[in-house]
């Protein structure tokens, strides 16, 4: 009996599961307008800027020794930051002390080069001197001298012409030397040169001045921090900019996920957070195409999204905070459902819909989407009725 009772009991309850209870969260599908507005926050920054960047003159980094404060305004020639010159002046004085002592080793290997050359040709002017002397007063008559002083004279000639060749081999080796050594200073010379050059033109190259009117801004390196005196920079590294005020535009940062139906020309009323009160319009001008990650610790990625205003105003500053609402899409007179209600597996996207005393599974198409609705653009009409839950829910 206790057997039969259970099941009685699991028939009910298969019985039930396709029917829709009366506490079911169900849903009256209406035509309604669809509005996707998507927030965002960024800043205001100019389009023309000139770039403040360190001199690409040297070799290393150098070092800030003083700086104009941020956001002053700047004119045509005016101070905007001097670099350290410490390392630059040790750099000038040792290239020209090594210079002075290339200088001095070619003064002396010259002097030297010239006393050996000298000597080495004294000794072939004695050679055939003594060579002329004995070839002119050689007797070879037995009659008039013995053998052995006539084979004594023969040797010494033979000698002397075997000097005179030592010689002739020695100055031609001497003058490959001595050629070898004087290009190796040569080449010293040039490197300490080019080295004082350098130092020189880094000395010239301390200060940056403004090129033109404007508002100095300065750049943040990849930890988040602006320039500041004492700090290290690289050559070429950015420092800032001294933007064109008549022309600034907004860019915007957008969480990926929230960047759905993103279009260029769309409409933008944004705020300045300094001024809250005041609404201002402008529209889309360009949507990043890849998404990026902003901070290290942020795993969120953001597609950037530049905004040209309608109007530029007098209190536009690079740099300034905005918050924005795009309105990405408007459409009016539409089957519009939660996603909530929205499911999808293998087969497609489906609703719960109820058709009698029963929810029953219905295959649907979307069409627009925003952040909480979704557009239907078959499978649904309005009046239908359709579960926020599941059946088994």
């Amino acid at each position: 009996m206790r057997h039969l009772v259970v099941i009685v009991s699991s028939l009910c309850f298969l019985s039930a599961c396709g029917k829709a209870p009366e506490n079911t969260a169900l849903l009256q599908v209406q035509l309604t307008a669809l509005e996707h507005r998507i927030q965002a926050e960024g800043e205001l920054y100019a389009v023309n800027a000139i770039n403040i960047n360190a001199p690409q003159s040297t070799r290393g980094p150098r070092f800030i020794a003083e700086l104009t404060a941020e956001y002053s305004s700047v004119a045509p020639g005016d101070l905007v930051i001097r670099f350290d010159a410490t390392q630059l002046e040790r750099s000038r004085r040792d290239a020209a002390n090594a210079l002075s002592g290339v200088l001095a080793d070619q003064d002396f290997k010259g002097s030297q080069q010239q006393a050996e050359l000298t000597n080495i040709g004294l000794d072939q002017r004695l050679v055939q001197q003594e060579f002329a002397f004995a070839d002119r007063f050689s007797i070879d008559d037995v009659q008039i001298r013995s053998r052995l002083e006539i084979l004594d004279s023969m040797q010494n000639k033979e000698f002397l012409g075997e000097k005179q060749s030592y010689l002739n081999w020695q100055q031609q080796s001497f003058a490959a030397r001595s050629q070898g050594e004087l290009d190796l200073l040569q080449l010293q010379k040039g490197q300490q040169q080019g080295l004082l050059e350098q130092a020189e033109t880094g000395l010239a190259a301390l200060e940056i001045r403004a090129p033109h009117h404007g508002i100095l801004l300065y750049d943040t390196n990849w930890r988040g921090e602006k320039p500041e005196v004492g700090r290290m920079v690289f050559p070429g590294e950015k420092i800032g900019s001294i933007p064109d005020l008549s022309l600034q535009h907004l860019k915007l940062q957008i969480i990926e996920q929230e960047a759905v139906g993103l279009a260029v020309d769309q409409l933008v009323s944004f705020r300045l957070t300094a001024r809250p009160e005041q609404v201002l319009e402008g529209r889309v001008k360009s949507v990043g195409q890849v998404a990026q990650s902003r901070e290290r610790r942020d795993p969120r990625r953001y597609i950037e999204v530049i905004v040209e205003p309608s109007a530029q105003q007098d209190f536009f500053l690079p740099g300034a905070k905005i918050r924005a609402e795009i309105q990405a899409n408007t459409l009016a007179e539409v089957v519009a459902i939660p996603l909530q209600a929205i499911f999808n597996d293998e087969q497609g996207q489906y609703v719960w819909q109820q058709q009698g005393g029963s929810l029953q599974r219905q295959q649907v198409t979307l069409g627009a989407k925003s952040l909480t609705h979704a557009e239907i653009t078959a499978g649904l009409s309005a009046g239908d009725r359709i579960s926020l839950l599941p059946p088994e829910q």
